[in-house]
């Protein structure tokens, strides 16, 4: 089951990427090949002023909006992929006490340290949907989104890394190997 939502997180986080690039790409393409080459081809030569007005209609109308939003998916884009480094144990660790200990001993440490992170992102999940209760509904600057869709990143990814936190902790009193700190 987890790793089912590790796959859809993984596919999230992709798609996010994937619109943040595509936005950008629109943006550089409007701004040098549009605004620069065809612009400036048009001032010179009467059968490209269609040409360049056709494409400024189309991208002038994403410009702005293509600068804000890759921006505001990165936010998608890092909370979510700190969910997936939790999974995969990528986060920093020093296990050099735990290592030390006693296996029972070592788990138990380990138990309190991914405890003591999910009561952490208890709170950062609590404060965020405060956050986003009250200042959500705002729009962003060039587009009619609302920013709660682009807060409710911090939200989301707490509650995510939650249940991964007790994904492994109940790994760890099951005595697999991987699932721990």
């Amino acid at each position: 089951m987890i790793r089912r939502l590790d796959r859809v997180v993984g596919a999230v986080s992709t798609l996010c990427f994937a619109a943040s690039t595509l936005l950008v790409c629109a943006n550089v393409f409007y701004r040098y090949a549009v605004l620069g080459g065809l612009r400036h081809a048009a001032t010179d030569h009467a059968w490209v002023a269609p040409i360049y007005q056709g494409f400024d209609a189309a991208f002038s109308l994403i410009s702005g909006t293509a600068d804000e939003l890759p921006g505001l998916l990165l936010v998608w884009i890092a909370f979510l992929g700190g969910y997936l480094a939790l999974r995969e144990g990528k986060h920093i660790s020093f296990d050099l006490l735990v290592d030390k200990l006693p296996s029972a001993g070592g788990r138990f440490v380990c138990a309190m340290v991914a405890l003591s992170v999910a009561v952490f992102l208890g709170v950062v999940l609590v404060e965020a949907v405060r956050m986003i209760r009250s200042s959500g509904a705002t729009e962003i600057e060039t587009a009619e989104i609302a920013q709660g869709w682009f807060m409710a990143a911090v939200p989301v990814a707490a509650g995510l890394m939650i249940v991964a936190i007790l994904w492994q902790i109940a790994g760890l009193w099951r005595g697999r190997d991987g699932e721990g700190c």
